[in-house]
């Protein structure tokens, strides 16, 4: 069964279904590329950091990470820029720069939500359409003919019902990569915090408080 087959079985509905899936597909090769491109951080990354702060060099720490993306990065980032202004300011630049990072890292899932939200209720307005034509449909040749063949009604609905699957289908994808780059967001904000804290740490030892 051909797409322009398909989009014909389920009527008008299949167009704004059509239109969600290629969104969701655009957006699943976006988040892909951009969470494939990402410093997910892990001990060996944070022993590293760590031996350039305890040897004092900054400047060179910077400039490796400047190579870098991702929410750890950005985080480890903002701590070294205020490390000369203690703790406290590296705190507050580290909270603030993971709340730009969160923005960056849930960029377009919305719309998947929408998606997921919005498919299956439109695969139904397209198959109530539907029946509602296939029974009108029935009805006229009825009234026409009361010994008419209507036994090509299964048939109509099997096709009405083309739509609400076809919208299930969208939404169930779109709730499987929402899930996983949702979790994908959520690690890499969770490794910036252990960073953020290590950076903390790091700062009150070495300034002895």
């Amino acid at each position: 069964m051909n797409v322009l087959k398909l989009v014909s079985q389920g009527g008008l509905a299949m167009m704004p279904l059509l239109v969600l899936s290629v969104i969701a597909l655009a957006i699943v090769l976006e988040r892909t590329l951009f969470f494939a491109s990402l410093e997910w951080g892990g001990r060996d990354f944070r022993l590293r950091l760590q031996e350039y702060i305890r040897q004092r060099r900054l400047p060179e720490c910077v400039l490796w990470l400047t190579g870098l993306k991702g929410a750890v990065v950005g985080v480890a980032q903002a701590g070294l820029n205020h490390w000369e202004r203690g703790p406290e300011s590296m705190e507050n630049a580290m909270a603030a720069q993971a709340q730009v990072e969160t923005m960056a890292l849930n960029r377009y899932l919305m719309m998947l939500e929408t998606t997921i939200t919005a498919s299956p209720l439109i695969g139904l307005l397209g198959t109530i359409t539907g029946m509602m034509g296939v029974f009108r449909s029935v009805s006229e040749k009825i009234s026409a003919n009361p010994q008419a063949d209507t036994s090509n009604i299964l048939a109509g609905i099997g096709e009405a019902l083309v739509a609400t699957a076809t919208g299930i289908l969208v939404a169930v994808f779109c709730l499987f990569v929402h899930n996983l780059f949702q979790r994908l967001a959520e690690r890499q904000m969770e490794e910036s915090q252990v960073l953020a804290n290590q950076l903390l740490q790091m700062s009150e030892e070495m300034r002895g408080y």
